[in-house]
């Protein structure tokens, strides 16, 4: 049986497994668990709403559990047969205090609207508490993702945010790319000089991680079915005469998540020395054609180390929320910060003239007695 043609690609072009960027990240997570139980407390528990029959959202959950067990982090999944019972199921793991974290596998209502006006999705995102957030999608965490607030206690600066999971997957897989991250340079302009085009405007992916990158000093394209914008010096642009073609051909990094398998990016728009990240669950690339050009550095797939992030947030939010010394400071600063009565002195002065009428009063009443 012949053995099938080595595959030989362009001088420079490499294919980067997302695995080897995950380990270190994963394995930081393992110390941080092994500490708390040689403390004598519990591992962080992280529970998943599943409902619905997506093919990716159950691989996606199952991957989550495998991971979280190898890691030593309690996983617990709760799957409903209505999606109809998911916000209560939410809420009550919101109000749970022996849940640190929560992650909803979605899509479960799509773009069907809710009767708070936006889909339903969106809805059961911001209803998930920023205590418990693993995904960092609710209203809190973009909020602060898009004016770049990097803590929720400001000014204390005390608690980072956590960033939405897979974009920030996408972020750690560039940092350990030589050539798109250069932290010699001060933060908030690590990527100043690079231009970034994203086939992907979601809320999930395309327009936290355009910001993101943004944030970090890259030029972002961010391109969906009917429009291209500019992200840039947290502004957004709207581009006219631009095209996706346009875009890419300037691109020193190329994301597409483009949730279809009918969608190929052509290759021919790809220049030399461009990253090329694949962050659908479907290859948009011909990865074949790619790595025939020059320098082309292709990370086909960012699922693990997407569940790496999940997991290193989980880790945040207990340390931010749930560790019992931490619930311990913040109960003695919420006694601290209390209203306390109004005294009922305000300066020296005020003390010494009520002690003086005090006792001009009570020696007038003394004379009275003697008479």
């Amino acid at each position: 049986m012949a053995s099938k043609t080595e595959i030989k690609y362009a001088p420079g072009a490499k294919k980067i497994d997302a695995g080897s960027i995950a380990t270190p990240f994963r394995e930081e997570v393992r110390i941080q668990v092994q500490k708390l139980k040689d403390a004598g407390i519990d591992a962080p528990l992280l529970v998943g709403l599943l409902a619905n029959t997506d093919p990716a959202a159950r691989k996606y959950a199952d991957w989550t559990g495998r991971a979280c067990r190898a890691d030593g982090i309690r996983y617990e999944l709760r799957t409903m047969d209505d999606p109809i019972d998911v916000e209560a199921a939410l809420r009550d793991a919101n109000d749970d205090p022996r849940v640190h974290g929560i992650i909803v596998y979605y899509p479960i209502f799509g773009q069907v609207e809710s009767f708070s006006g936006e889909s339903q999705d969106d809805y059961l995102r911001d209803t998930v508490s920023y205590k418990c957030d693993v995904e960092g999608l609710c209203h809190d965490y973009r909020s602060n993702l898009y004016r770049n607030v990097r803590y929720v206690d400001f000014p204390t600066n005390t608690k980072k945010c956590v960033l939405p999971c897979t974009a920030l997957s996408v972020v750690k897989i560039l940092e350990s790319c030589s050539t798109c991250y250069d932290k010699s340079k001060p933060i908030g302009k690590h990527m100043e000089g690079k231009t970034v085009t994203i086939i992907n405007r979601s809320e999930i992916v395309g327009r936290p991680l355009a910001a993101m990158l943004a944030n970090d000093g890259a030029d972002v394209y961010s391109i969906d079915i009917d429009s291209i914008y500019l992200f840039r010096g947290g502004r957004l642009h709207k581009c006219e005469g631009e095209t996706p073609e346009s875009c890419v051909r300037k691109s020193n990094i190329v994301i597409t998540g483009v949730p279809t398998k009918n969608y190929r990016l052509p290759s021919e728009w790809i220049q030399p020395n461009t990253t090329v990240v694949n962050v659908a669950s479907f290859k948009n690339v011909d990865a074949d054609e790619i790595l025939q050009i020059e320098g082309v550095q292709y990370i086909p797939m960012v699922g693990k180390v997407t569940v790496a992030m999940l997991e290193r947030n989980l880790m945040r939010l207990f340390y931010n929320f749930h560790h019992p010394d931490r619930q311990h400071e913040d109960r003695h600063k919420a006694e601290l910060e209390a209203p306390r009565p109004a005294q009922w002195y305000g300066t020296p002065v005020q003390i010494y003239t009520a002690l003086a009428a005090t006792a001009v009063l009570g020696m007038m009443l003394a004379q009275t007695a003697k008479k």
